[in-house]
C-alpha cells in the first residue's frame, strides 16, 4: 500500500515511517521544507517537503497514494494551532484522490471531557467530548476542530477513517519531565503521585497506528491508545531517575492539595480580575484535572479492532529516555 505520513519530521511521524516501511508499505514521507533533505528515514521511503497550511507543488505528489496517516499538529499559541493544525488539515483533505482507500488520524486523548468520569474511574473511548473547549487549552480547541473535519470529510467521501487517540507519548528525548508537576531548585514537586499516567511508548504507538491501515473495519473506528502498564507518576519519577534521566529530590503533593491551590487561584481571579486572569496549567483547575485527576485507560479496543500488542514494556520504554532522539523536524 502507498502511504502518505504527514508530519514525517517530528517524534511520531518518524516513527510510523519507520513502522510502516517494515511492514511492508511504500512510504511517503511529508515533511515541512526547513526540515527536508536531513536523512534518517529507511531505504525506499519517498521524502516530500510541504507546508500544509498553503496549498503548492506537494499536492501533485500525493495524488496516487492508498491511504494517509495524518501526524501533523502544530503547538504554540491559538493562531499557530489554527494554522498548523485545522488550516492544514483542511489543505490536505481538499488534496487527497478521490481513490484513497483509508484514513488514520491521530488524535489526542485531550478531547475528551475529563470532569466526566468519577474520580478513580475510567476514561474510554465512551467517555464524552469535551463540550466547553474555550476553558481548556489551545492544543485541545484544535484538535476537536482538526477531528471534526476529519470525520466530516470522510463521511462525506466515503473513505474509510480510523482516528487513534494517543496519550502521552514518550520515548528518546521526551521524558514528560520524568513525571514532575514543578521543580523548585533541586526538588521534584510531584503532584498527584498516585495518579496512574497514561503513557504509550512512540514505538507502540507507531505500531499501532500502522495496524489501523490494514485492520478490518465495519464502519469508522475510534481507538485510544495507551500501553497496558501505567505507572503512578511518583513510580515513573523513580524510574526515569534510575534510568539516567536528570531529576531533582522528589517530593509527593497530594491531588486534593493540588486542586485546592487551583480552587484558590480561581477565586481570586474571580475577586480581582473579574475571573478574566489566565491561569497557568497548574493553577487551572479545568486542565489540572486533565493533567492530574486520578483515571485509569483501558485500551482493550485497540487490542480487540487493531490486533495490536504492545512490544515495548515500561521498563525498557523508560530506558529509551536517556538515548539519543531521531532527527526531528
Amino acid at each position: 500500500m502507498k502511504v502518505l505520513v504527514t508530519g514525517a519530521g517530528g517524534f511520531l511521524g518518524r516513527a510510523v515511517v519507520a513502522a510502516a516501511a517494515r511492514a511492508g508499505h511504500h512510504v511517503v514521507a511529508m515533511v515541512r521544507p526547513v526540515s527536508a533533505g536531513r536523512g534518517g528515514y529507511p531505504d525506499g521511503v519517498t521524502e516530500v517537503a510541504g507546508d500544509l497550511r498553503q496549498r503548492g507543488a506537494w499536492t501533485g505528489a500525493i495524488g496516487d497514494v492508498d491511504a494517509v496517516v495524518h501526524c501533523a499538529a502544530a503547538f504554540g499559541d491559538l493562531p499557530s494551532q489554527l494554522a498548523g493544525t485545522v488550516l492544514a488539515t483542511e489543505n490536505l483533505l481538499g488534496a487527497l484522490p478521490v481513490t484513497l482507500r483509508r484514513f488514520v488520524h491521530v488524535s489526542s486523548l485531550s478531547v475528551y471531557d475529563f470532569d466526566a468520569p468519577r474520580l478513580g474511574g475510567v476514561l474510554d473511548e465512551e467517555t464524552p467530548l469535551e463540550t466547553a473547549a474555550l476553558r481548556r487549552d489551545a492544543y485541545t480547541q484544535t484538535k476537536l476542530l482538526q477531528e471534526r473535519l476529519v470525520r466530516e470529510h470522510s463521511a462525506r467521501v466515503g473513505t474509510k477513517l480510523v482516528v487513534v487517540r494517543p496519550g502521552a507519548i514518550y520515548g528518546p528525548g521526551k521524558d514528560w519531565e520524568a513525571g514532575t508537576g514543578l521543580k523548585v531548585g533541586r526538588f521534584d514537586l510531584v503532584f498527584a503521585p498516585l495518579a496512574k499516567m497514561r503513557l504509550i511508548h512512540v514505538d507502540n504507538c507507531a505500531d499501532a497506528i500502522v495496524a489501523a491501515l490494514t485492520a478490518p473495519l465495519n464502519g469508522p473506528l475510534t481507538v485510544n491508545l495507551i500501553d497496558p502498564e501505567q505507572p503512578t507518576h511518583w513510580r515513573y519519577h523513580a524510574l526515569a531517575k534510575r534510568a539516567g534521566v536528570p531529576t531533582g529530590v522528589a517530593i509527593p503533593v497530594p491531588y486534593l492539595f493540588v486542586l485546592a491551590l487551583g480552587g484558590s487561584a480561581r477565586l481570586a481571579s474571580k475577586l480581582f480580575f473579574r475571573g478574566r486572569a489566565r491561569l497557568p496549567e497548574l493553577l487551572d483547575p479545568p486542565r489540572q484535572r486533565v493533567r492530574w485527576r486520578p483515571l485509569s485507560y483501558p485500551n482493550a479496543r485497540a487490542r480487540a479492532a487493531l490486533g495490536w500488542a504492545p512490544r515495548i514494556g515500561l521498563q525498557d520504554g523508560v530506558a529509551t529516555l536517556v538515548t539519543t532522539p531521531s532527527i526531528s523536524g
